[in-house]
């Protein structure tokens, strides 16, 4: 299953999609299985031209693409600059397709898309392990819900993905499925057949302290933790902590919620993080960017640059065999990463680079989309990674 990259930095968008067209024909020629596009910079009003360019030049059986602040391809990140990246291969031969485009329209109730997701999961030969990336406007799509619904749905299906990053403000953001470039809703790209899609996520946080029961809350409003106010277990933890770690939870404090309650000990990849928004000092409660429902298990996490390279590398290490094998490979990592996070450029992208053989392309997203546990949400300061490998090879 090859794949490849076209990245140009050239500002003229006719020059920038003969750039990443020529080196799709080069090493795979026309009509390659599957293509996305990203764009930034001064390309994010010309994302229209260049997707209609690459659908009538490449005719690419299933084609998405979005904008963002920065995107990655190959070993490399730029960020906050004008480019085009072009990331596209081929699945393999057969009669049957084995990837499809949907547009998902920007909707409160998702399931107004079901028809046309079962449609494209019937196409592809997907109805074991269907996997499905999903590119979208963080203004107009429900993603959250969506999440929900689709695990509810169809339970085997893994979602991967990110929001677009690139506008600031509604109607800003493109989303292009097969040529068409629309202001609002999603993109969702299904693969199936023989194709293995392995889904990583590295959320770059550790935990501190010890677990606790929620015995009391109210919507994303923790009152007690195993029976204490939440500050109070926080300042149980923190005055146990060396000096570098008070510090870490001084810059930005996350709590992280187990999502297999069936275990007994629990460590990095166990739990969903979200952040720690507020605490009242006199009741001793603590807000938290999600729901916190009573009885869920859920421990103190930091986050830092050499948190988040030592979950990185491990993420990819621990991966299967197969994974590593990978020949294509889509990072979806945070707009709060990069040089905000990290001393030297190009991390993420570079940490693929050496784990992977794989072809890469991605984007800096306004939230990453990817599983923890037995479903995916939508997460901040992570890296979430699709690496596309041959199931029928040895």
């Amino acid at each position: 299953m090859p794949f490849t990259v076209g990245l140009s930095q050239h500002s003229d968008p006719g020059m920038a999609t003969g750039e990443i067209v020529g080196r799709v024909l080069e090493s795979l020629g026309a009509q390659p299985d599957v293509a996305l596009l990203f764009t930034s910079g001064e390309h994010l009003a010309n994302t229209d031209e260049i997707a209609a360019a690459v659908s009538e030049l490449l005719n690419p059986g299933a084609f998405i693409g979005t904008t963002a602040c920065s995107v990655a391809a190959g070993e490399r990140e730029i960020e906050e600059e004008t480019a085009a990246v072009l990331w596209a291969g081929s699945l393999g031969s057969g009669k049957r397709r084995r990837a499809r485009a949907v547009q998902l329209s920007g909707v409160p109730d998702p399931a107004v898309d079901d028809d046309a997701l079962t449609a494209a999961l019937d196409e592809v030969d997907a109805a074991n392990s269907p996997s499905m990336i999903v590119l979208a406007d963080p203004y107009s799509y429900p993603v959250d819900a969506a999440l929900v619904h689709w695990a509810e749905r169809w339970p085997h299906m893994s979602v991967l993905g990110g929001l677009s990053s690139g506008a600031a403000m509604p109607g800003g953001n493109r989303i292009v499925v097969d040529g068409g470039v629309h202001r609002s809703g999603a993109a969702a790209l299904i693969v199936g057949g023989s194709v293995t899609v392995t889904h990583l996520v590295s959320q770059g946080c550790r935990p501190i302290g010890q677990p606790y029961i929620i015995t009391e809350a109210e919507g994303n409003v923790v009152r007690s933790l195993g029976g204490l106010p939440p500050f109070e277990r926080l300042q149980q933890t923190f005055e146990k902590l060396d000096s570098a770690d008070q510090h870490l939870v001084q810059r930005g404090l996350h709590v992280g919620r187990v999502t297999d309650e069936r275990k007994i000990d629990f460590e990095r990849g166990d739990f969903l993080i979200r952040g720690v928004l507020g605490a009242d000092r006199e009741s001793g409660a603590i807000a938290i960017g999600d729901e916190a429902p009573i009885g869920a298990t859920v421990q103190f996490h930091v986050r830092d640059a050499r948190t988040a390279d030592e979950d990185l590398h491990a993420a990819l290490s621990n991966s299967a065999p197969g994974a590593r094998a990978a020949s294509g490979a889509l990072l979806f990592t945070c707009n709060g990463r990069g040089t905000h996070l990290f001393e030297t450029p190009h991390h993420d992208a570079s940490v693929l680079a050496e784990h992977l053989s794989a072809e890469v392309a991605g984007m800096f997203c306004a939230g990453e989309i990817g599983p923890v546990g037995a479903r995916s949400y939508v997460h901040g300061f992570t890296a979430s990674m699709a690496l596309f490998s041959d199931g029928d090879a040895p």
